[in-house]
């Protein structure tokens, strides 16, 4: 299955001030650092109205510094709740009071904050800019090793607006980063080690998961690992804890990666050491993945028991967390009850009686029309499941009825040889082999390339030889793959249909929901249950 690409983006939350911000006001300074401390542990609102009231107290003494930090502070804090318009509107204060001061480094800070949320807004040409211009007050900043801390920041964020966009620009980015922050002195006043080697672990390790990743071209599994190594040695170079968060991120990076060797004992170390440091460290979306990880590589081992454990966690873990999200966007709805006039009462009776034998016509409809629906559905089960014990050890099940060959005999709107023909049919069958077709940034023309053939050629072969177009015949193999993988393995069947859909190449759960059920007629959960009970 290939792996969700991931960059682990730094966002700068609430860090603790490291000098006075208002001298002469010890007030302002222990409220900033209070909210700092509640932000850290989800407390948003009371960390809301804390750097409100630093904010009013330093206006009040004119303090502009105080000012600056408590704005820029409210600006992340609605950052962290989701509130990315509001994030930007306070962030065009904290803009005007950095640029009075002459202050670069908060300018880019904030600019860079607002690159990323406007990134997550979908505004990919204003998120552009914005990094554009954070890189350009970086470079403005008076102090060497904070410029090269910043700029190499900045960069940092700059490799995950490109992916998906350019595998070419998003290792030119990180590889950017990590020159700048090499450059920063391990004895510097203004940049302190700690902070140097989490950058550079982050680096390193997104190095790692840029050469790992198989949708990239430029995949080095050698490279991935030399990185990954680079990060570990990193954790070495100080006494003081690196951040938490970071070491458990390159503990799932490099869980990953084994997994995708087949080093399945490593990939256990690994996870088992995540999800250890996970334990004092909340990192639900981690733990998720590091459960699905593990379920695999002690599968990987031959420990089914295991591995059903930790299946069972991630499915728990990821129902908590879908509920979570829901719940964070759906909006209660509240139903206004109006006192009514005694004739008015009467209308309602009337409207409800009506509406109760509508209501009961419907359902009788309903029961109707389902019973019959699932007899149609039943026996389209039973007839895939029929074909699946014909095969007698075909592992593909081939979904469309089979045609006779009159198709052969229709003229091609495009010219081409027999042997052209011959070879690009023997190509596909490798093709089917491989199994490439599970790729999920698979298009006809990168097919094509692949082939070393060109669209047109393909597509009318495919057309012809197959009875599909391009998207079908894809669907059609996708289908058959992972029809297979719940017929012949129980443990595919406990899987939830977001991993299935990754499983056979779909990038999102609908794509696959409606190509199995225009390949098959059933929907994949009726398919999974129906397996579960009779086979």
């Amino acid at each position: 299955m290939n792996k969700i690409y991931l960059f682990l983006t730094l966002l700068f939350f609430y860090t603790a001030n490291a000098e006075v911000v208002c001298p002469g006001n010890k007030n302002i300074d222990q409220l900033i650092d209070q909210a700092t401390s509640l932000g850290n542990h989800g407390k948003s609102k009371e960390a809301l109205k804390l750097l409100q009231h630093a904010n009013t107290l330093a206006k009040s003494v004119g303090c502009e510094k105080g000012e600056l930090e408590a704005t820029k502070n409210i600006m992340l804090v609605y950052s962290q709740d989701y509130d990315y318009k509001k994030a930007l509107e306070i962030s065009n204060t904290a803009i005007d009071l950095a640029d009075s001061q002459k202050d670069y480094k908060t300018l880019s800070m904030v600019y860079n904050k607002r690159a990323i949320l406007y990134e997550n807004l979908g505004l990919y040409d204003e998120s552009l800019k914005e990094y554009e211009t954070a890189l350009q007050y970086a470079q403005l900043i008076s102090a060497a090793d904070q410029r090269y801390y910043q700029t190499s920041l900045v960069y940092y964020n700059f490799a995950p607006y490109y992916q998906g966009r350019s595998d070419e620009k998003v290792l030119y980015y990180l590889e950017k980063s990590r020159q700048e922050v090499l450059k920063i002195s391990d004895k510097s006043k203004d940049v302190p080690l700690e902070k140097k080697v989490d950058m550079l672990v982050s680096v390193n390790m997104n190095l790692g998961i840029h050469f790992r990743d198989s949708k990239n071209k430029g995949r080095n599994v050698k490279k991935s690992e030399f990185y990954f190594m680079e990060a570990l040695k990193q954790l070495d170079l100080i006494k003081k804890e690196i951040n938490p968060e970071t070491k458990i991120d390159l503990y799932q990076a490099l869980q990953e990666f084994y997994q995708m060797k087949k080093d399945y004992h490593k990939a256990i170390e690994y996870g088992e050491n995540m999800l250890a440091l996970e334990k004092s460290n909340s990192m639900p979306y981690n733990r998720r993945v590091g459960y699905m990880v593990l379920a695999k590589s002690y599968l990987g081992t031959g420990d089914h028991t295991t591995s059903q454990k930790y299946l069972d966690l991630f499915s728990k873990l990821n129902d908590s967390i879908n509920s979570v999200e829901k719940q964070a966007v759906e909006v209660p709805v509240k139903k206004m009850i109006s006192e009514t006039k005694i004739n008015e009462e009467k209308n309602i009776k009337k409207i409800a009686v009506i509406s109760f034998v509508i209501l009961i016509l419907t359902a009788v409809g309903m029961l109707i029309y389902r019973k019959r629906s699932n007899k149609i559905i039943r026996k389209k089960y039973e007839d895939l499941i029929a074909k699946i014990h014909h095969e007698n050890g075909d592992k593909t099940i081939d979904l469309t009825p089979e045609k006779n060959n009159e198709n052969i005999g229709v003229k091609s709107s495009v010219t081409i040889t027999d042997e052209t023909v011959k070879a690009l049919l023997l190509k596909l069958e490798k093709f089917e082999t491989s199994k490439k077709y599970l790729r999920k940034d698979l298009s006809l023309t990168w097919m094509a390339s692949s082939l070393a053939t060109n669209p047109k050629y393909l597509s009318e072969v495919i057309k012809i030889y197959k009875n599909h177009n391009f998207t079908s015949y894809i669907n059609n193999l996708r289908i058959n793959y992972i029809i297979n993988k719940l017929y012949e393995n129980p443990i595919y069947r406990e899987y939830k249909i977001t991993y299935l859909a990754e499983e056979c190449g779909y990038v999102t759960p609908r794509v696959f929901v409606n190509a199995f059920k225009k390949e098959t007629g059933l929907t994949p959960s009726y398919f999974l249950e129906e397996l579960k009970n009779s086979v």
